[in-house]
């Protein structure tokens, strides 16, 4: 089985452009450096304050403004907000041809990445916050930087996905196949032919997906958003898990068609802990 905190990453970092549908149970192996030996192993709110109590001066009633000074307010607040609510437009479900024709788009979207880099945060269901940078290269290759005081990298070479420890001086190594990076870094995207899609839906500038693995081995759910105009842009997606919590990802500072260096997507066998 593939470690609980590998686990944990790959599902909430393996979409960085779409595709979290789960991790499914694997029949081949995955290789583990840790400290420089090989393993071989199946991939498988702040307590409230006290309130402040008056003094014995303020008991006094010379300091209560009489009746007739205190007016009430000739706006209801109450109303306000509640137009506020309904000015904002609802979602609007798309089925039938125009779910297609949207499903489409997205697939296209993501068949004309090559090279695409950018920035991330990612909000757990505890409200923990973590940056990084985030790298393409299609098809097969895909690596995720933590920024500090994570001491974290994700590096995909195209046949093997790396999880690094700079900390634990560890690396733990899978093939892509047994991977839900198989979805983003294959020849050819179709959300339709592998994965299930619970529904499309649009609002004003915004376009969604919401995605369930198609086999059923891999319990939550992905919904992707995307900026929509004339070209479609990633935005930000929501994995939700079989418990029912969310972790958010939001992309910003995305470009497309810069190259990096051949090793840039290598991952390390080892850590040399004495240097």
């Amino acid at each position: 089985m593939i470690s609980r905190r590998a686990a944990a990453l790959l599902s909430v970092l393996l979409l960085s452009f779409g595709f979290a549908v789960g991790l499914a149970v694997a029949q081949e192996a995955a290789t583990t450096v840790r400290k420089g030996t090989v393993t071989t192993k199946p991939i498988q709110g702040a307590p409230a304050q006290d309130q402040l109590r008056p003094s014995v001066e303020d008991d006094d009633a010379s300091h209560v403004p009489p009746m007739e000074e205190i007016e009430p307010s000739d706006t209801d607040e109450g109303a306000g907000w509640e137009a506020a609510v309904q000015a904002v437009p609802a979602p609007t479900p798309l089925i039938g041809e125009e779910q297609d024709e949207a499903v489409n788009r997205i697939n296209a979207y993501f068949n004309g990445i090559t090279n695409l880099q950018g920035s991330f945060e990612q909000v757990d269901p505890n409200d923990k916050r973590s940056t990084g940078r985030f790298y393409v290269q299609r098809p097969g290759k895909i690596r995720f930087d933590y920024a500090p005081p994570s001491a974290l990298r994700i590096v995909a070479d195209g046949h093997s996905l790396a999880i690094e420890d700079s900390d634990l001086k560890t690396v733990e190594k899978y093939p892509i196949k047994s991977t839900p990076f198989r979805l983003l870094l294959t020849d050819s995207v179709d959300l339709g032919r592998d994965a299930r899609i619970v529904g499309v839906e649009s609002q004003e500038g915004t376009l969604a997906i919401a995605l369930e693995d198609k086999t059923g081995d891999a319990a939550g759910r992905i919904k992707l958003s995307f900026n929509t105009g004339p070209e479609l842009a990633l935005k930000e997606w929501l994995i939700t898990d079989a418990q029912g919590l969310t972790t958010k990802v939001t992309v910003t500072d995305v470009v497309s068609g810069r190259k990096v260096a051949v090793d840039f997507f290598t991952a390390k066998d080892t850590f040399q802990p004495f240097r």
